[in-house]
């Protein structure tokens, strides 16, 4: 299933700490150089602070760190590679 959302309906998932959207887009906050799930306990930023990235390695790409409270980084999709699924048997494909 995809998930189609605009930039306010991320940030009313980021302010309601919505579960649901974790994997699906990071938050990344310009004043801290962080990055998040959506579901992180942290302060909520404010919108003019944030940037949503679709996969945790993009927001690494664009200069931002992961959270040490929510772990974005432990997320599928997350640049370490160590989130493969377990039916995963490294074929091609």
């Amino acid at each position: 299933m995809v998930v189609v959302m605009d930039d306010e309906q991320r940030y009313r998932a980021v302010r309601g700490r919505d579960s649901r959207f974790d994997g699906v887009f990071y938050t990344a906050v310009r004043t801290t150089g962080i990055y998040c799930r959506p579901s992180c306990p942290a302060v909520t930023p404010r919108r003019e602070n944030v940037r949503f990235y679709r996969t945790a390695a993009a927001a690494q790409e664009s200069g931002f760190r992961a959270c040490k409270r929510c772990r974005p980084d432990t997320v599928p999709g997350s640049p370490s590679g160590t989130c493969a699924p377990t039916w995963w048997d490294g074929r091609s494909g």
